[in-house]
């Protein structure tokens, strides 16, 4: 079956359902034309209904344009709707998409560009296929096979990462230099890490804070289902949200509020964990967490339809399994919650969703009168256990403004990588530190071993042909405190 396709209808997006042996792809008519002239052309599709063409001006901005319009190239890029990439726009702190500096929006887009050519029909069934991006990071591809169409075709949904997947929702776009897929929700790499170590109170002498859960719900997508309220049940349940897109009718998404306060004991906090009583956990998965719209919310009315805005980038993910299930289990939001408190916010709301087709829950303060209700546990800091082990300058070069952040500029030893983090006090300023291509402001952290995975990273904007430097705060799993302010170096040749 050979599709027929009008470059000006809104078929040009229609799906791969083809069987044939040729497997002939959407959007055959397109394969004249570069990746670039697509994604800009009658001006951006700025009337027509593809709702791409965020992407094209995103692509010019950042100063890719020419990789992307080179007809000798041969690429595969995921292109994300208008919507998503806006509100992922938003999330990173800007209004436009001409505000985000060039360089960070840059990494990100480089993040889902990968070399080769992968279309569903080039992909068996059921495996999750790795590819080195552009980026220098990871991107996922993995095809399922579902009623009806044996081309589901799903980006960064491996159990390998903590990223958000996302569904394709036009796919095999082929064109002179590359092949393209069509995302509605905007994915990007998240290395999976080890949760830290629990703390033995018998090692450390620690004061602690408790603050618990004042509204808790979850939300739930669908036509028959997206204006319904949960906030009366006994747990707060999530179920696959991303993978299918915003569209997805049977994905539940978790959201929780809590007061922010300076600790009640005296001195500064240490360690800010967010935790839950899991009762359920279908299957091992990662749950990720992040700050959605900060306006408040009626728990007893909220729907998917009036909640505030998601959030789109992670403040921080567990990975459940069922051992988990009928305990307590916790993440570390440290810098998430000193930078609500710095910013004098009174209160934060947290959504949470887990990457993977599975139920999690957790238990909502409705459950035996509060007694499992989720909670912010803050503590304050014992002696530290670690100490300094490298600290090298980082050299950056000006033709390639992308420099990963090593163990060799920057290590303590004491405990295990994941064990340790560092708080970012001082940020570059002729630069951006990044997290899994996310700009880290001051008071946000990373742990030693994303330093060992190679996400931690400095973009250099350009600004200054020499130097520049950041200041990192280090701490251990305990709560401990390095006692002195770690400069590191950047020397920019």
């Amino acid at each position: 079956m050979i599709l027929s396709i009008s470059i000006t209808s809104c078929e040009k997006f229609s799906l791969l359902k083809n069987e044939d042996v040729e497997h002939i792809s959407a959007g055959i008519n397109l394969k004249t034309k570069t990746i670039w002239e697509f994604v800009s052309e009658n001006n951006f599709h700025e009337n027509d209904p593809t709702k791409i063409g965020l992407f094209g001006k995103a692509v010019q901005h950042a100063g890719l344009k020419d990789l992307l319009n080179d007809s000798k190239q041969n690429l595969t890029v995921i292109i994300p709707n208008d919507d998503v990439l806006l509100n992922f726009i938003i999330g990173l702190g800007y209004t436009e998409v001409e505000d985000v500096p060039p360089i960070i929006l840059k990494n990100i887009l480089l993040n889902n560009i990968i070399e080769g050519r992968v279309r569903s029909f080039d992909l068996e069934a059921g495996v999750d296929k790795s590819y080195p991006s552009l980026s220098n990071d990871s991107l996922y591809l993995t095809r399922t096979i579902a009623v009806g169409n044996e081309y589901v075709l799903t980006v960064n949904a491996s159990p390998n990462a903590s990223s958000v997947s996302a569904s394709v929702r036009t796919q095999n776009l082929e064109f002179i230099n590359g092949v393209a897929h069509v995302v509605n929700s905007f994915t990007y790499y998240i290395a999976k890490t080890n949760p830290q170590d629990q703390v033995n109170p018998a090692n450390v002498s620690i004061l602690s804070d408790t603050i618990y859960v004042t509204k808790d719900t979850y939300l739930q997508n669908g036509t028959a289902n997206r204006t319904l309220n949960y906030g009366a049940v006994l747990d707060v349940q999530t179920k696959l949200f991303g993978a299918t897109g915003n569209a997805a009718s049977f994905s539940k998404r978790t959201l929780t509020q809590y007061a922010v306060r300076a600790p009640r004991f005296s001195g500064r906090i240490g360690t800010v964990r967010l935790e839950m009583f899991f009762n359920t956990i279908q299957n091992a998965t990662t749950m990720n967490f992040f700050e959605d719209q900060n306006v408040d919310w009626n728990e007893s009315t909220v729907s998917w339809v009036t909640a505030p805005t998601f959030g789109s980038i992670s403040i921080g993910s567990i990975n459940v399994t069922q051992a988990m299930r009928n305990t307590w289990a916790n993440i570390d939001i440290t810098s998430f919650y000193n930078a609500a408190l710095t910013q004098g916010k009174t209160f934060v709301n947290i959504g949470g969703a887990v990457v993977q087709d599975l139920n999690t829950h957790f238990r909502s303060k409705e459950f035996s009168g509060g007694a499992f209700r989720s909670r912010l546990i803050l503590s304050s800091p014992p002696v530290s256990i670690i100490s300094p082990a490298a600290n090298n300058p980082l050299e950056v070069s000006v033709s390639n403004p992308v420099k990963v952040l090593s163990l060799n500029e920057l290590r303590f030893q004491g405990t295990a990588d994941k064990n340790i983090s560092y708080t970012l006090t001082q940020a570059p300023q002729n630069g951006f530190l990044v997290l899994n291509g996310i700009p880290l402001l001051v008071n946000s952290s990373f742990t030693q071993e994303q330093i060992a995975k190679g996400v931690v990273k400095y973009l250099y904007n350009g600004t200054s042909p020499s130097t520049d430097a950041l200041t990192l705060e280090a701490r251990d799993f305990q709560g401990g405190i390095y006692n002195q302010l770690i400069n590191l170096n950047i020397n920019i040749r």
